[in-house]
């Protein structure tokens, strides 16, 4: 008998879900921003014969960082409904009714996302007890994050879990099938194996 399908899309988003693709999208921005300077330092000092940028990280490094984590926020949100991270987890930033966030609601949403982080996290308690899971900056922009995997319904179990078990099932058989060719019925060959070595 073939699982079930569920239907999770249009679903809010829980915690752990929603941390993960707050962990890639973190990592996956830092590590733009680190590249992107690391190349614009290069072409400064090679082409135009500058000071190095990266030595000082004074104000304007600062000012580079904040402007491209709000960028890589915003606009991932604008266009697309999801930065790269909720792509990943399958998850998609809409406002509270289920239509579209619009570029000015997803600013207001970037720009309130570190509130969230105050008093230790604080902001993000919503995502646990509210049962619209959303966050102070999504109470403030007026979204809400929901599981967006188009029009595919989740499998439970997975078609990859569906696969590994039939896998091992047949190891099981292709190893009890060795066995009775052997004559070993019923003992068990890798503890035999073990022991002679």
């Amino acid at each position: 008998m073939k699982p079930a399908r569920h239907d999770v899309t249009g679903n809010y988003a829980g915690a752990v879900t929603r941390l993960l693709a707050h962990a890639v999208d973190v990592a996956l921005a830092g590590s733009l921003f680190v590249v992107g300077a690391v190349a614009l330092d290069y072409v400064l000092r090679t082409i135009f014969g500058l000071d190095s940028i990266l030595g000082s990280r004074g104000i304007g490094y600062a000012i580079g960082v904040v402007v491209w984590f709000f960028l890589y926020w915003w606009a991932s949100i604008s266009i697309a409904g999801k930065t790269p991270g909720k792509a990943l987890l399958g998850l998609r930033v809409l406002r509270r009714d289920g239509s579209i966030l619009p570029s000015s609601r997803a600013a207001l949403r970037t720009v309130a996302l570190p509130l969230s982080y105050l008093l230790f996290g604080a902001g993000f308690l919503g995502i646990v007890l509210s049962k619209e899971r959303r966050a102070l900056h999504d109470w403030i922009a007026g979204s809400a994050v929901v599981y967006d995997w188009g029009g595919r319904t989740a499998e439970l179990p997975t078609p990859i879990s569906a696969y590994l078990a039939k896998r091992s099932a047949d190891q099981l058989i292709v190893r009890a099938g060795s066995a009775d060719a052997a004559g070993l019925d019923g003992v068990d060959t890798d503890h035999e194996e073990g022991a002679t070595q």
